[in-house]
């Protein structure tokens, strides 16, 4: 595995790093030659998103943002993960640094945008959009990377041979300030929209409602909720009829709710497909044609985990989510294995807690290939966005909101899953709406953190957790090369 600095240096040969030569070879892609037009701009811009679609990344990011928290814990005993899940982890943790290097990947591929297309001679405003687009994924990289490990170096600059990579960490207050300037400028100078054919690539609305998790993250609720109702009232975006067009293959790309999502192509080259079917798909039950999935991550069930606690035991039985978020004994999925009439769910489960994650789990298909199905991940749905200005109106008014809009936001996402209106809301149903809508997206251990009493729930939950679990250790391999990174409180 790579570190942060052997990334960063791998930039030396397109950076102008050729000192040592005479004059640039011939058969070198350098940024004296390749910067030089529009197109070779745009071929670059277009580049980075290879950084969120690699498996590293989103196929991987679960290990992190979803196994520590109360709806999931590991099919089995892997050494990687299985730490993650109990708060035994330390710094030589692989899927941790996974996390770091792949995070800083994605911060050099941006700042490589952001040192050499400025010199481009082409449109403005094209310019400008292209800026924006790398300010907004680097926004969203670091928005990841502070509320994992906290304090960690701000990179702007692409390094050179003279460049010191000894960083320091900044402070959480300076990595946030510099997220936000970002997310602001990339709002200036993105297109509210985009052609069918530039389909997941940032525009101005995906920005809004980044900052939106940004401002209700760090508290200013005021911002999150202004942005949340401009979202709202662009008219751009609608809840789907069924929740369930969010999971079918057919359905649930580009939809009329994603604000964002990660493209994919299943069976194509190498890190162009979703891999959470083959992490979340049941082992030995043919789901996925040839082989089957792992069930490396499945859902917190009473049979497993402390009763009363899990997300199992979270849907109520009126609850239309609960269908095509988790795979219960008896459950049939006409979509599965469609060819053979489907497909049932054992009624003993096929997994050490008795149910299986459906969520990615489209089956087989002629474009599908084991870790790689053509499915999109959504990374910002508009029901987060209805949500979030739930969540800050409430925390904005004392725990308690009766706000007209914000309970017609909140009630849209509950009517939509079969259930009833409510006339007032708390945090704690705004938080535990969104840990039925976005449960295994990726969201609940964020969500965990910003309600403020995480340690006590997760000893409720059964977990062994510690002040200091907040955060994740920074990886030792990264501090052995950069003596200037200290570590986190009780790694």
């Amino acid at each position: 595995m790579k570190s942060i600095v052997l990334v960063l240096c791998t930039m030396f040969f397109i950076s102008g790093c050729s000192d040592f030569l005479d004059k640039e070879p011939l058969d070198e892609i350098t940024t004296s030659s390749f910067y030089t037009t529009a197109e070779e701009g745009e071929s670059a811009v277009i580049s980075m998103y290879s950084a969120i679609q690699a498996i590293n990344w989103k196929g991987k990011s679960w290990m992190i943002e979803e196994i520590p928290s109360d709806n999931s814990t590991t099919g089995g005993n892997d050494p990687d993960f299985s730490p993650i899940d109990d708060f035994t982890t330390n710094a030589d943790n692989p899927a941790v640094l996974e996390y770091w290097v792949e995070h800083f990947r994605l911060v050099t591929l941006t700042n490589q945008i952001l040192t050499f297309v400025p010199a481009i001679e082409m449109d403005e405003v094209r310019k400008a959009s292209f800026l924006g687009e790398a300010k907004f994924l680097r926004a969203y990289s670091y928005f990841d990377l502070v509320r994992i490990f906290g304090e960690v170096p701000i990179i702007e600059e692409v390094p050179t041979v003279d460049s010191d990579l000894n960083v320091t960490r900044n402070s959480v207050e300076d990595v946030y300030a510099f997220i936000i300037s970002d997310l602001t400028e990339a709002i200036n100078s993105l297109p509210n929209t985009r052609l069918a054919s530039e389909e997941g690539r940032a525009h101005a609305m995906a920005a809004r409602a980044l900052l939106a998790k940004v401002y209700v993250t760090t508290g200013d609720y005021e911002q999150c909720m202004a942005l949340c109702r401009e979202i709202i009232a662009s008219g751009q975006y609608e809840l789907v009829e069924d929740f369930a067009d969010n999971w079918l293959r057919d359905r649930s790309d580009n939809n009329s709710e994603s604000i964002w999502q990660i493209q994919y192509v299943g069976c194509g080259p190498n890190n162009t497909g979703n891999a959470l079917q083959a992490f979340f798909a049941p082992w030995g039950q043919a789901l996925t044609g040839n082989t089957d999935g792992w069930g490396s991550q499945i859902p917190t069930s009473p049979s497993i985990d402390n009763p009363g606690t899990t997300i199992r035991d979270a849907y109520s039985d009126e609850d239309l989510r609960k269908y095509h978020t988790i795979m219960s004994p008896g459950d049939f999925y006409p979509m599965l294995n469609a060819s053979s009439g489907g497909y049932t769910y054992p009624a003993a489960g096929a997994s050490r807690g008795q149910s299986n994650i459906k969520k990615y789990v489209i089956g087989s298909g002629a474009d599908v290939c084991f870790m790689s199905t053509p499915q999109n991940q959504h990374a910002i749905r508009y029901a987060d966005v209805l949500l979030t200005l739930a969540e800050a109106s409430v925390r904005q008014n004392g725990d308690i909101s009766v706000t007209p809009d914000v309970i017609e936001a909140f009630n849209a996402v509950r009517v939509r899953a079969g259930l009833s209106e409510v006339g007032s809301i708390t945090s704690e149903m705004v938080y535990e709406e969104r840990r039925l809508e976005f449960a295994f997206e990726n969201q609940r251990w964020f969500d965990l953190l910003r309600q403020g009493d995480i340690k006590a729930i997760m000893q409720v939950h059964g977990k062994q957790f510690q002040d200091h679990s907040v955060l994740f250790p920074i990886p030792s391999s990264e501090i052995s090369i950069n003596p200037n990174l200290t570590q986190n409180v009780g790694y």
